[in-house]
């Protein structure tokens, strides 16, 4: 699923789509996983941060493709702790997410860059147009 890398929170839904289990399966892997608690907003709406979506995918890793019940993934969750972005996928929403603020930082830079030429150059204009009367 096409997703906003550039995003600092992701909704149940979204994190649904991409990690490709239903929502109420989130919802309740938060009751059984401890490690897995998303930030609520005002409404009470669950905002998902990328270290959430990294558990998520590293739970559905544990049960999906390795075959754990969850009771033995929650065993593995606790004593292996949070994991510090092992699913590929994360590291590369991750790294995208980095390439994009490094590029809006340069594109920041040469907008203002921009303005300040145009503001120059403007000043300038209003300065003939002055002259000419």
């Amino acid at each position: 699923m096409p997703f906003d890398s550039s995003k600092n929170y992701y909704s149940i839904g979204e994190v649904s789509r991409i990690a490709g289990v239903p929502a109420y399966l989130l919802r309740y892997w938060e009751s059984f996983f401890k490690e897995l608690r998303p930030g609520r907003d005002t409404r009470g709406n669950r905002r998902y941060t990328h270290t959430d979506m990294a558990l998520v995918l590293h739970i559905k890793d544990l049960v999906y493709e390795q075959g754990y019940r969850l009771g033995k993934a929650s065993e593995l969750m606790k004593r292996d702790g949070k994991p510090k972005n092992q699913d590929p996928r994360t590291r590369e929403i991750l790294r995208l997410q980095d390439e994009i603020g490094q590029s809006d930082r340069k594109n920041r830079v040469v907008d203002e860059r921009r303005v300040m030429l145009l503001r120059e150059v403007r000043r300038e204009i209003e300065e003939i147009l002055q002259l000419l009367g």
